[in-house]
């Protein structure tokens, strides 16, 4: 285990970075958009906003004092303010040449391509859609499905911020990685859940590990190891990837902390941040290891139908530094307003294979809807 201990994390929402900090024997502190009740109960949190200047962060970074940081989503998609706080303290995962890198989908697509693996094709919305086949709109910075809808006829008014990818038809799993000095090993597979009032592929939750087939397994290793090599990148990162007929297509490069890490991480009982620091620190990579998906973990958003005052929700308690599978967090703060379309929290549930983890998804969404819509009492509509 490296020496590192104080970390700072800067995301939309760092509370699972922190968890798996805390597993990982480090102490965490944050700059978070939501700063939650169990976030902050656990560690320093500061409330940012995601329009907050890059003059702002970095005075707030430089005010934790702590020797190292990384990020969580969407940070990825502001690589000159990861430049700037990189000068300012050690970052721990992909800098600012890796990030323009990486995240130029065209860039990513002609890499795999060359290697004869699938990845859709793209088209600039200036030129509109190929004749044939359905296509997506997606921002250029992305972030969780945010944005991303079918293309017709008003998205000829959008700008070069968005691209055209075309729509692969299939389930939407993640590959995880942990990758240095141009290598990658790949952690796991988790499936992914989209979908909230009015925005179809806007991300819902996590399920890991996802069983796959070995010939999609060694697929998924040489997509790693392959994008690793080309880009340098370091650390953790994950991949989103259609999976249509035996094929992995990949959709989009996260080249940080993702979604996937906790459930993966909960699921394995191992300390991924471990293996992060250790590739970061001193360019080494786990040896393998495979996860079995005789347990399966999977974590799923509530997004608010209507306009909310958060109830009072007593914050689960259990040891910070072990692999319990928490009933819920993402807890707001008593009396937060909450619009439609916002994140309310999230449930976990943990079962022997896909369907009885997605079984118990139901139950548990299907009970903290009901008390959340005020039908126990529990919240007080706006």
């Amino acid at each position: 285990m490296p020496s590192i201990r104080d970390v700072l994390i800067l995301g939309s929402s760092a509370r699972a970075a922190a968890f798996s900090s805390i597993r990982a024997g480090l102490r965490p502190r944050c700059l978070d958009f939501f700063a939650d009740a169990d976030l902050a109960a656990v560690c320093p949190t500061i409330a940012i906003n995601p329009s907050q200047a890059d003059d702002e962060l970095e005075r707030l970074a430089a005010s934790q004092g702590a020797p190292a940081w990384f990020y969580t989503g969407p940070f990825e998609n502001r690589p000159d303010l990861i430049e700037r706080l990189a000068r300012g303290s050690r970052l721990l995962g992909n800098g600012e040449e890796a990030l323009r890198a990486v995240r130029n989908p065209w860039n990513v697509a002609s890499v795999l391509n060359r290697h004869g693996l699938a990845a859709p094709g793209l088209a600039r919305i200036a030129n509109g859609p190929p004749a044939g086949g359905r296509w997506l709109v997606k921002p250029l910075a992305s972030g969780g499905g945010m944005g991303v809808r079918f293309w017709d006829e008003e998205s000829n008014s959008l700008d070069a911020s968005h691209y055209l990818q075309e729509f692969v038809d299939g389930p939407t799993l993640s590959a995880l990685y942990v990758s240095a000095n141009g290598s990658a090993r790949l952690l796991g597979v988790a499936r992914q859940e989209h979908g909230a009032p009015g925005s179809p592929f806007l991300y819902r939750g996590s399920g890991g590990p996802w069983p796959v087939a070995e010939s999609v397994a060694e697929k998924l290793a040489r997509i790693g190891g392959i994008l690793a090599a080309e880009f340098g990148l370091v650390g953790l990162f994950g991949v989103d990837f259609i999976l249509a007929d035996g094929e992995p297509w990949s959709i989009e490069v996260n080249p940080r902390y993702t979604a996937s890490v906790e459930v993966l991480e909960l699921a394995a009982g191992r300390a991924f941040l471990i293996d992060h620091l250790r590739a970061c620190v001193r360019g080494e990579l786990p040896e393998a290891f495979s996860l079995s998906p005789s347990s399966i973990v999977g974590k799923r958003v509530i997004y608010a139908s209507r306009p909310i005052r958060f109830p009072e929700v007593p914050i689960p308690q259990f040891p910070r530094d072990d692999f319990h599978v928490p009933p819920i967090a993402d807890i707001p703060r008593p009396g937060s307003k909450i619009q439609p379309g916002e994140p309310i929290m999230t449930v976990f549930a943990k079962g022997g294979n896909p369907e009885e983890c997605l079984a118990g998804l139901d139950r548990l969404e299907r009970a903290w809807v009901g008390r959340i819509a005020g039908t126990s009492g529990a919240s007080i509509p706006l």
